[in-house]
């Protein structure tokens, strides 16, 4: 169970809830990579409207399958690190032998959407559960073993969505942004692992290509999180800190030294519990982390 304020660990006089990681690991660190696919265009235009087809805009989000997520994998191998990857459906499709790549290298598989161009809450419910289905399928035939998690294109999910994961069999998601660690959410009496959206600060899209900022400011970002909650957690107060790139931007070599920082910078720390999100939601679920 997770602790409250009058729970050993905890600061007198506080609500927030506090976890335990394996071995008393002060901070627990995740690497979330997108490996999506479009129908319509990217989140990079440089001319028209929104939702019509772009051409360029499509090329620029295939560079993440032909070029960006190869080199992620090369970074990653070099670096010791298990990522957490969450895909299109199409690109499991079209792709396979990238999946299998990713999945024979240890990395997770997490359902991301059929394309990130469409999203679940405009969806009929007919369409919805055809869709996430469709998702799970296409990346379990290619990588080997069915995702246990999802995360919505955009985190937009329904009202339905959870019901439909729970019975799809998934058992955990990253549509929440209500809290810095995991918890625990009952699904049609099926408890369901939660990892909320803890890597806004450290987001590559955001910090980085949407702002036109240059490189390190995600660098900066990231350390400034990263060192705030590993100071919580030596302190007794464990935390989670994660980082979410995009195949067809940290892909790019111009963010490579930017990555590399960021990982040895956590490398460098004491106590740090590397785990890949499917482990963190079982982990999560063990403990029956609830709120």
């Amino acid at each position: 169970m997770s602790e409250r304020a009058d729970g050993a660990g905890v600061t007198p006089g506080s609500v927030r809830r506090a976890v335990r990681w394996p071995h008393d690991e002060a901070i627990a660190m995740t690497v979330g990579v997108a490996l999506e696919a479009f129908d319509r265009h990217s989140q990079v235009r440089t001319e028209g409207r929104g939702g019509e087809r772009d051409l360029f805009s499509l090329s620029y989000a295939e560079y993440g399958v032909r070029v960006g997520v190869w080199r992620l994998l090369e970074v990653f191998a070099e670096e010791e690190v298990t990522a957490s990857f969450s895909i299109s459906g199409k690109v499991a499709a079209d792709h396979p032998a990238t999946i299998r790549a990713v999945a024979g290298a240890g990395h997770d598989l997490i359902g991301h959407g059929w394309v990130n161009d469409r999203l679940m809450a405009d969806a009929s419910e007919t369409d919805e559960r055809d869709m996430i289905r469709r998702t799970l399928d296409a990346i379990e035939t290619a990588g080997g073993r069915r995702p246990t998690g999802w995360a919505s294109p955009g985190n937009m999910s329904s009202e339905r969505t959870l019901a439909i994961l729970q019975e799809e069999g998934v058992t955990f998601t990253g549509d929440d942004a209500s809290d810095d660690v995991p918890f625990v959410e009952q699904v049609g009496g099926t408890r369901m692992a939660v990892l909320p959206k803890a890597n806004i600060d450290a987001n590559d899209l955001l910090q980085w290509v949407l702002p036109k900022n240059a490189p390190g400011v995600f660098a900066d970002s990231f350390v400034a999180t990263f060192d705030t909650l590993h100071a919580e957690g030596l302190r007794g107060r464990p935390g989670w800190a994660d980082v979410v790139l995009h195949c067809h931007m940290a892909g790019r070599p111009t963010f490579v030294p930017t990555l590399r920082a960021v990982l040895r910078h956590v490398r460098a720390r004491e106590r740090v519990w590397w785990t890949r999100k499917s482990d963190l939601a079982a982990w999560t679920l063990e403990q029956d982390f609830t709120r």
